[in-house]
């Protein structure tokens, strides 16, 4: 049987005096909070071939892959149910309405100058991964096979790692420093600039591909430190990709900085900037397959393009997905702002527990700026767990379901999906700490 519920989010409305903190990230059109509807596997599963959540054998609570386990807004679904009801699955191309939602959204949310976010500079791609892929491939093209090593700062995102093995493309990593905030069990990982720009320096290091907010350690990175990296870039003249896709789930009222937003500021960053974004993580939308990236630099836009000339079409349920979640301003927004609430009270949540138990004697956790992950270091109890299994296997087998460290660039971690259910959470964590308290 199908189990839902109808949740309030634990949410309230937000308070009038947060929003010019958040200017580009808060639409003061937006009502009343709204009720968030939960799914459980038996619809997933069935309905939608969810790979959440039937990854596993079904006995494990799934808090791995980033989606959640609730459905999009009104608008959204009733666009793509309209979509779907015409009988009409044909090639689509975006329209000036679709485009200028993109624009229009990466000027008012992401800080792009008006100037910049032309519709030329806009490229259509099925989803993020693809990008990064084009962009060692642009860059490539642009500085040569064999001078164009790409860094990046770890542990990161899977794909960005696998963007360089497929287009054989060496990689040089620098490692984010991780750091305890307290004694009790949270960790921040911060940019260590002087290690990344030893590494721009390099002759043979052209890209840089950056997450801005961090996946998987969840930092919102500050102003300075956009800008300090943006001059960096052109200083070293390294072409840098930023990839703000969960720029949309900033928690706590931080102020998220888009790497757009410094084109005015540093001179020459435009000639050398990519930025990637999508509705797919902040709306859940990322089985409709559409993202974009925004390219000011003509000359780096072509050779964005031709490198990406194999990607696959967008569908037009990717196109009306979109433009559903960009301009159904009032709706979508107030759905956004009561996730983004109920996000909070579930990592307060993860945090209260782990940390009423002494879980710090274990393993370390982030309390994470933005998004619904959160990065756990098992790093203490590795020498305990039997047979050398990862952390990630030793959990699997007792119940819970989390990300694997390994293809983030480390086997000592997992990460916690938390965009469920309350009841899905407690039961996932019920588990997490049974399997700890067994060592």
């Amino acid at each position: 049987s199908v189990s839902r519920a109808r949740i309030m989010a634990h949410a309230r409305a937000p308070c009038a005096h947060t929003a010019p903190r958040r200017a580009r990230m808060v639409d003061a059109r937006a009502s009343t909070p709204v009720a968030l509807e939960f799914t459980t596997h038996a619809r997933r599963g069935a309905a939608t071939l969810s790979r959440k959540w039937n990854r596993f054998d079904g006995t494990s609570i799934p808090l791995w892959v980033a989606d959640m386990d609730i459905k999009a807004p009104r608008a959204v679904i009733d666009a793509v149910t309209a979509c779907a009801e015409s009988g009409i699955y044909g090639y689509a191309d975006a329209d000036d309405a679709v485009v200028d939602a993109v624009r229009e959204r990466m000027v008012r949310r992401y800080g792009w100058p008006e100037a910049a976010a032309t519709r030329a500079s806009v490229r259509w791609l099925p989803g993020l991964n693809p990008g990064l892929n084009h962009a060692v491939r642009a860059v490539q093209r642009l500085r040569g096979r064999d001078n164009s090593q790409v860094a990046m700062c770890t542990p990161i995102y899977p794909p960005f790692l696998y963007s360089t093995r497929n287009q054989e493309a060496a990689r040089v990593e620098v490692p984010l420093r991780r750091r305890a905030l307290s004694e009790g069990g949270r960790a921040r990982y911060d940019v260590d600039f002087e290690a990344l720009d030893e590494v721009l320096a390099r002759e043979d290091v052209h890209l840089l591909l950056f997450c801005n907010p961090a996946n998987p350690v969840g930092r919102v990175w500050a102003r300075d430190d956009i800008e300090r990296i943006a001059r960096m870039c052109v200083e070293r003249d390294v072409y840098v990709l930023s990839d703000e896709v969960w720029a949309e789930l900033v928690m706590d009222d931080v102020e998220f900085t888009g790497m757009g937003s410094m084109i005015d500021v540093v001179p020459g960053l435009a000639e050398r900037l990519i930025v990637m974004a999508s509705p797919s993580k902040a709306f859940n939308v990322a089985g409709t397959d559409v993202a974009f990236a925004l390219i000011a630099d003509k000359e780096l836009r072509l050779a964005f393009a031709r490198s990406g000339s194999d990607k696959a079409e967008i569908t037009p349920f990717g196109y009306v997905a979109l433009r559903a979640a960009y301009s159904s301003s009032n709706e979508c927004e107030a759905w956004r702002q009561t996730l983004v609430k109920y996000l909070e009270s579930q990592r307060a949540h993860i945090d209260a527990r782990l940390t009423a138990i002494g879980a710090s004697a274990h393993i370390s956790w982030t309390y994470p700026e933005c998004s619904y992950l959160m990065w756990i270091d098992c790093t203490q109890m590795m020498d305990k767990i039997p047979n050398n299994a990862s952390p990630f296997t030793y959990f699997e087998e007792r119940g819970v379901a989390f990300s694997d460290g390994a293809p983030f660039g480390r086997r000592e971690c997992v990460r916690l999906n938390f965009a469920t259910s309350r009841e899905l959470l407690d039961e996932g964590l019920d588990r997490f700490i049974a399997a700890m308290d067994a060592l």
